[in-house]
């Protein structure tokens, strides 16, 4: 239908624009090439901001129930807590939301899928864009689910189908950027020791995160593989990993749910829309983990433009608002990118800052209210 909207991609970024046309009545369909939803946890930070836009759906609450909240972070040098971040304090009186939610990826998703399903809509999986073109007043697109390919018009395509996007290949847009020298790690493991929540751990050249997944007894874990690990290859488990990890962390890993070593990527590409084409989320910009910012960026994208098409196909205000999307969205996400640039070229490559920045002068400076303020 040519008052319809496709979304390519049910992750949260699609999931969230297709739950944001939802609510102003605008026809939308969502296709996935994959047969359901996430199965692993993958992101797991939810910001203040991202709750806060899930509360005008009525579905904050669903996800604060589900997750587990973190209103600290905890400082560890050579296994022992030497200073504390107090996140909440960070945050009262600014948010309702004043933590950091810990939410499995799959778990995020699956609470979105069944609202809008609650809402008569519903995601057509194993389902895939091939091409499209487009037209003087629509966008024509070739789908192939189980029953073959079909061709169908659309007001408009939004690709929210992450970093190796069809949408954004077949508007042939550039994603300049690079990729850092170091190997990651992300493992989800069982741990046996007392874990207070979420904790950053330094030692020497080392530094993990952790923060708790699922339930209280069980960790993701998050860090750079030492290089004497990497010979040729980074290891295919996780086991090497483990005196690393517990060398830096008062943990004690127990049986391994997931691991996956994995290059970083900072990119953004050069525009967010060409046409009647959008692209949101990773399809448009990846960076560091760093902030666990990246996930919630793509549902703030999401959002922002569920509104503009909203009141473009409406006819409440003139199509030239969808050109605001990508004028505040790339700058918001070309300032992401270099912030978290920034924070982990210091945290890997300076010593001063792994070894007495963070773990001694950080904890005691955040102390000042106005400090706090302004990093929040």
């Amino acid at each position: 239908m040519e008052n319809e909207v496709l979304i390519v991609g049910a992750g949260p970024t699609g999931l969230a624009l297709a739950i944001g046309l939802e609510k102003q009545g605008v026809l939308f369909r969502i296709i996935e090439q994959n047969e359901g939803p996430g199965r692993t946890s993958r992101a797991m930070v939810v910001h203040a901001r991202t709750l806060e836009f899930y509360r005008q759906f009525g579905l904050a609450h669903r996800l604060t129930e589900a997750g587990i909240v973190e209103d600290a972070v905890h400082i560890y040098k050579d296994r022992l807590e030497v200073g504390r971040i107090p996140l909440g304090e960070m945050r009262t009186g600014i948010t309702p939301y004043p933590y950091l939610l810990s939410l499995a990826q799959d778990v995020h998703e699956s609470i979105l899928v069944d609202y809008l399903e609650s809402k008569g809509g519903r995601v057509e999986w194993q389902t895939e864009l091939l091409s499209f073109e487009e037209k003087e007043d629509h966008i024509e697109a070739v789908i192939q689910n189980h029953s073959g390919n079909s061709r169908s018009r659309y007001a408009y395509v939004c690709g929210c189908d992450g970093a190796h996007s069809t949408v954004r290949h077949q508007l042939d847009l550039d994603f300049p950027g690079g990729t850092y020298s170091q190997i990651f790690f992300v493992a989800d493991a069982e741990n046996t020791q007392p874990f207070k929540g979420m904790s950053a751990g330094f030692r020497g050249s080392e530094f993990n995160l952790a923060l708790n997944i699922r339930t209280t007894g069980t960790v993701r874990l998050i860090g750079i593989i030492p290089p004497h690990l990497i010979d040729p290859e980074p290891p295919q488990v996780f086991s090497p990993l483990i005196p690393h990890v517990e060398s830096v962390l008062p943990i004690k890993v127990g049986e391994v749910n997931w691991y996956s070593p994995y290059r970083v990527h900072h990119r953004v590409t050069d525009k967010f829309r060409k046409g009647r084409a959008f692209i949101l989320g990773d399809a448009a910009h990846i960076h560091s983990p760093a902030g666990g910012q990246g996930m919630n960026t793509g549902i703030g994208d999401a959002f922002n433009l569920s509104w503009k098409l909203a009141c473009a196909i409406k006819g409440r205000m003139d199509p030239a608002i969808l050109d605001t999307y990508e004028t505040e969205r790339i700058a918001f996400a070309r300032k992401l990118v270099a912030t978290t640039d920034r924070i982990f070229k210091e945290a890997v490559n300076r010593k001063r800052f792994r070894n007495i920045m963070m773990p001694y002068i950080f904890p005691r400076v955040v102390q000042s209210y106005k400090v706090r303020r302004i990093l929040f």
